[in-house]
This record gives structure tokens, C-alpha cells and sequence, in this order.
């Protein structure tokens, strides 16, 4: 029989053996879980941490630094994007250093853009003249607003929050057959969260006091609607509305854009909105999409005397942001204008403030233009540009040369007319059509001008 000492030896030899061999795969199991454990820690840190960044740069912030204290709306914001109106004012700054002020936009979207402006600027707000946090002294209004301005958006806007109401730019008044109405709108909500009611509308119509039944929507007897809706957590859409006294002549019409699809969540994006009625027709356009194009938008009868936007939002902390509102008449004749006449000023090519980049929107108008010199191979024309007064005389001279030389590189380089047809000079503030200091003023006298040499 095997002594004590002997069944010792054999009981240490099978753990020198084999207990190593376990302790050594527990230790490195035990290795292996603290590092994913460091790594999760880790992950998670970082993504607290742009949680956190995110959640802090809400629109709300950049409102007259009068930041928002509702849990519930900074919970909401925490996943909108950098390049919506949640940038701080640090990363615009770094923005602007990447935008490259010389070089052309690309027109490739706007192909088939074909708005243009009416012939004469009649009415212009962009909030200049108005205190921060004060409802606009030229509006009406049966609800709450107040200008303000947004962090990735130079200039002012007006802000609409939860209520139902009107609100009548009070100095628009002429409503002939043909006019144009523009205006950038900028939404401040989820459009993939539930929503009792998010609309935004633009009302024309024949009702004469301006003051009339603030509180609906579908004032007077006859009338056009056009909406933009937030969408009740399966994204937005837009719509228009014809109503009339004969109520089978009404029409209703709607469709989804991309900037209100819940994958999208264009929040804090700025949108560009063009209404351009022609008698009876009326298109509207969202940036470069022609989304409505109704041909009996009025009856023949029907006599317009009324504009006014009007709000329908029901939870807290959901914002609408209206600004740079452009109001035009009558019929670009620019053929007999620039041919027969010798001269066309246009104001449907635009800039932002202080740049010299043609915008996006002023397409149909270049392309207009184009077509009127593709036509007229012979003639050669002077292209000037103009400024208003706003900033130093030298600055605003080079910018408004700069500014005629960006149109003249589109129109050769978008459209192919031969460089050698076309000059370039820049007047800054030297001539302008008006002398007053009011918004429309400033509006008419930036301008761009082609003449016939």
C-alpha cells in the first residue's frame, strides 16, 4: 500500500501539472475582461461627452443668450446636427474659414429652378430696425413673437412658439396679379416625435382690414394656404388649400419634401420659401424643388387684399424662425428691358450679407438672363454691381466689383456665353435708387445691373 507521504507526492504533482495551467486561462480570461471592461468605460465616457456637447447647443442658447430650462427640450435636442441652427458660435466661425468666398455655387440642384423675382422690390424685413426680444414694430399680431437671432444664421428672425395665432406684416399692401413673395423659415423640433399640431402657414386673402379674424386661418370668403406641417412622429409635409364661396371650386393638395423626413431632420436647417402668383396661378418652390404649381389657385374674380402667416403649434418649446421676407410686384420684362431699352436692374440675383457668392436661389433669374443673351449673340453688356450703404464706402465698392465678376462667372461658366461679351465694374453705395434707411431702401439699392454696350 502507498504510504501517506506517497499519495502527497502524487496529490502535488497533479497540481503542479495541471492548477497552473487553469490560474494561467483564469488570469488571461481576467485580462481579457477588464480591457473590454476599460474599453466599454471608455466608449462610454466619450459618447457621454458628446452627449453633453450636443445637448448644450440648442437653438434656445443662441436666442439673446436666454437659454431654455425645460429638461424635456434639451432631452429632445441632444441628437441634431452640427450643421443646423444648433452651431455655436465657435464652430461658425470655424465654417467661415473653410467657405471660399471665390468660388461659384454649384447650380447642378437648381437646373430646373425656374422662379424669378418680381420687377420691383415693394416691401423687405429682415428685423434691422426692431430691439431683440421685442414683438416687430410693423406687424400685428394675436399671439406671442419676438425677434431674435440664431447662431448659424447671420441677420434676424422672428420667432413663433406654441399658440395659435396671426401674424400681418402690416406694410405689405399691393396685391397686383403678378408678385412674388420669398422668405427663409428655420424649424426648431423633432420631426420624429409626436405632435398634436406643428404648422406653419402663409394666408392670402380678400379679407380688406388686416385686423380681421386673426384667430383663423381660412380668413374671408376666398383665399390661398400654403403650409408647412411638423409631422406627427412619421415626418412633415407641406400642403396648399384653395378655399372660395362656392365651395366645390376648393382644392386641396399635399406632399412630403425631403427636409421634413424624420431620417432627415433638417431641424435648425434653414429653408428658402418662394410663392410666386401670376393672375390665377400660383407655384411654390423650398429651396430648388418646385413642389406646387396650381393654375387656378384664384378665381377670376377673386381680389387679394391681405398676407399674414399664421401658427398653429401645440407643445412647448416647438419654434418656428421666419426672416429675410422679400416681397416683389410685377413682371420681369428683361428682354425688352435690356434689348430695346438698353438697361435691366434685377434684384432676383442675390448675396449674403457682406459676400460675393451668388446664392442659389437667384438661378432662374441668371438663367433668364443667359437665354436673353444666347439669343442676341451680337450684343455685348456691362455688368454692375451696387451695395447699400451698411459698412464703409472702399469695402463696399470692392465688394460690389467682386460681386459683378461672380455673375459674369456664372453666366460663362453655367451657360456658356463668350467671356469677351461681357465687363464688370462695382459702384458700392455711390448710386443708389434710394437715399432712406428703411429695410426696403436698402433692398432696392442692392442690386445688380446689365448694360447693353
Amino acid at each position: 500500500m502507498k504510504t501517506t507521504k506517497q499519495i502527497m507526492g502524487i496529490a502535488v504533482l497533479l497540481f503542479v501539472m495541471f492548477i497552473p495551467q487553469n490560474m494561467e486561462a483564469q488570469f488571461w480570461k481576467k485580462v481579457a475582461k477588464t480591457a473590454e471592461r476599460a474599453a466599454e468605460k471608455t466608449v462610454l465616457k466619450k459618447t457621454e461627452e458628446k452627449v453633453s456637447k450636443k445637448t448644450s447647443k440648442t437653438i434656445d442658447d443662441t436666442v439673446d443668450g436666454k437659454p431654455k430650462k425645460n429638461k424635456k427640450n434639451k432631452k429632445s435636442k441632444k441628437n441634431k446636427k452640427e450643421n443646423g441652427a444648433i452651431i455655436s458660435s465657435e464652430n461658425k466661425g470655424k465654417n467661415d474659414v473653410n467657405t471660399v468666398e471665390n468660388i461659384e455655387p454649384s447650380f447642378a440642384a437648381y437646373s430646373k429652378f425656374d422662379f424669378i423675382a418680381g420687377e420691383n422690390i415693394i416691401a423687405f424685413e429682415d428685423f434691422s430696425q426692431d430691439e431683440i426680444g421685442d414683438l416687430p414694430a410693423r406687424w400685428n399680431s394675436s399671439n406671442s413673437a419676438e425677434v431674435v437671432t440664431l447662431s448659424n444664421e447671420e441677420g434676424r428672425f422672428i420667432q413663433i412658439g406654441a399658440g395659435t395665432g396671426s401674424y400681418v406684416p402690416e406694410f405689405i399692401d399691393e396685391f397686383p396679379d403678378n408678385f412674388t413673395l420669398e422668405y427663409d423659415v428655420v424649424f426648431d423640433y423633432d420631426v420624429s416625435e409626436y405632435a398634436y399640431q406643428r404648422d406653419l402657414m402663409v394666408v392670402f386673402s380678400d379679407v380688406e382690414n388686416p385686423g380681421y379674424e386673426l384667430q383663423d386661418h381660412t380668413p374671408g370668403k376666398n383665399g390661398f394656404v400654403f403650409a408647412i406641417r411638423g409631422g406627427n412622429s412619421y415626418g412633415g409635409k407641406v400642403d396648399v388649400h384653395k378655399y372660395c364661396s362656392d365651395s366645390k371650386l376648393n382644392l386641396s393638395s399635399d406632399k412630403q419634401i425631403a427636409q421634413l423626413d424624420k431620417k432627415n431632420n433638417s431641424r435648425g436647417e434653414k429653408m428658402h420659401v418662394s410663392i410666386w402668383k401670376q393672375k390665377q396661378r400660383m407655384r411654390v418652390y423650398i429651396d430648388e424643388k418646385k413642389v406646387f404649381d396650381i393654375p387656378r389657385a384664384f378665381e377670376k374674380a377673386t381680389i387679394l387684399k391681405n398676407v399674414k402667416f399664421f401658427s398653429q403649434t401645440k407643445p412647448e418649446n416647438t419654434f418656428y424662425y421666419i426672416g429675410n421676407i422679400r416681397y416683389a410686384v410685377g413682371k420681369p420684362d428683361m428682354r425688352n428691358k435690356l434689348i430695346t431699352e438698353g438697361k435691366l436692374i434685377t434684384y432676383g440675383i442675390t448675396f449674403d450679407t457682406g459676400k460675393a457668392s451668388v446664392k442659389s436661389e437667384s438661378y432662374g433669374t441668371i438663367k433668364k438672363i443667359a437665354k436673353v443673351l444666347s439669343d442676341n449673340p451680337s450684343i455685348k453688356v456691362l455688368i454692375t454691381g451696387h451695395t447699400d450703404k451698411d459698412g464703409d464706402e472702399t469695402s463696399n465698392k470692392k465688394l460690389s466689383k467682386r460681386r459683378a465678376m461672380s455673375v459674369k462667372n456664372v453666366l460663362v461658366n453655367e451657360f456658356g456665353i463668350d467671356v469677351s461679351r461681357l465687363k464688370t465694374d462695382g459702384k458700392g453705395e455711390s448710386e443708389p435708387i434710394s437715399k432712406e434707411s428703411t429695410p426696403e431702401a436698402k433692398a432696392k439699392n442692392r442690386r445688380v445691373e446689365f448694360k447693353k454696350l
